[in-house]
This record gives structure tokens, sequence and C-alpha cells, in this order.
């Protein structure tokens, strides 16, 4: 679900404006953004690695890493290209659907209902 606050934060983020309220949304979005990240980043984070067997772990983590890096190589650029072709504010706002989709997606499949079971030493069930 923390994607769907990622959504509201950016759509938050986009609605601002340069006057004194537009400031306090703008950081309320940002604050919003803050903590939905860190519980996103939580969660994923240990699903990824109950998920993964141990003799994994270090291979998936470093796949992980590699696969953000290069995102962030191919996005950050991209993103500052369509900004200026199509503007900010709509970039921000094809980011908030962004968000949107993948968090109306997770939310249907069994990983937001995923759980541990002791009985089967602590894999998901």
């Amino acid at each position: 679900m923390s994607h769907l606050g990622c959504a509201l934060a950016w759509a938050m983020v986009a609605l601002s404006s340069g006057h004194w309220s537009g400031w306090v949304l703008f950081g309320a979005g940002e604050l919003v953004l803050g903590v939905s990240m860190g519980i996103g980043n939580a969660n994923e984070m240990g699903y990824k690695q109950t998920i993964t067997p141990d003799h994994l772990q270090g291979r998936m983590n470093a796949t992980m890493r590699s696969i953000n890096r290069a995102m962030i190589v191919v996005g950050a650029p991209l993103g500052g290209v369509l900004g200026d072709a199509i503007g900010l504010r709509t970039m921000l706002w094809v980011a908030a659907v962004g968000f949107l989709i993948v968090g109306g997606t997770l939310a249907g499949t069994p990983y937001r209902d995923a759980r541990l079971d002791p009985a089967v030493g602590n894999r998901l069930r």
C-alpha cells in the first residue's frame, strides 16, 4: 500500500504552487513520500529476503542493486528530457499515475497477503 502513498505524494507535489499554501502542500507531499518510501522499502526488502534461499541472498542483493542503479542511469536523464519536452508538472502527474497503477496491481496479487509460516521454517505461506 506504500505505492498508493507515493501516488498521493506525487499528486500533492504536482498540485503545489509558488504561493505559501502551495509550499505547505509541497512540504506535506514530500513528508508523505518519505514515510511511504520508508514503509515500502522495509517491507519489500523483508519480502525479498524471506522468499530467497540463504545461499542466494548475495546474488539476489547484487542483482537488485545492479538493476536499481541501471534504472537510475536510464530514468534520470529520460525523466529530465521528458520533463523539458512535456512539462515538469505533467511528469509529476505521470509519476503519480505510475505509482497508482503499481499500487493497484500489487493490491490484487498474493504479495499483499503474504505471511510468515513458522510451521515451515518461517517461509512465506
